[in-house]
């Protein structure tokens, strides 16, 4: 019986889907390949919250993983993720570790939340070891 797709439809293993990410085929793959949960919480984002323009989910050393809301759709989110990852690790090597010391005697202190504010938009910046979720609202409406 023939399978769905044939060797020359399917992406290599390590070769990138449609969507950005390993095929889910590989080992790698099924480690860091989202729950379906994620989706859905980026839209009750989205929905519930009206002034919330954009929601976007980084990967600390590579591409996105999700985006949602017109804010972030093409090259603009690139762009966006880009500059977040720049500003993030900068407040990190700046203010953690050069000005907090990073290792004290009670330990390493780490950035744990970044809030951006302009005329027009305002960023919310959650970083993580993995992951960084960040957030674009309008704060005027």
């Amino acid at each position: 019986m023939p399978s769905q797709g044939t060797a020359t439809d399917e992406p290599s293993p390590t070769e990138p889907t449609s969507t950005g990410l390993p095929n889910a085929s590989s080992p790698a793959a099924a480690a860091s390949t989202p729950p379906p949960e994620l989706d859905l919480t980026i839209n009750r984002i989205l929905t519930s919250h009206k002034t919330v323009r954009g929601v976007m989910i980084c990967s600390r050393e590579g591409p996105i993983i999700r985006q949602g809301g017109s804010a972030f759709e093409g090259e603009l989110g690139k762009k966006y993720a880009v500059g977040v990852k720049k500003v993030v690790d900068s407040c990190k090597a700046g203010l953690i570790d050069d000005v907090f010391g990073g290792g004290g005697e009670s330990g390493s202190d780490e950035l744990k939340f970044l809030r951006i504010r302009t005329k027009r938009h305002e960023l919310m910046i959650t970083p993580d070891e993995r992951y960084l979720l960040i957030v674009l609202q309008d704060p005027t409406q």
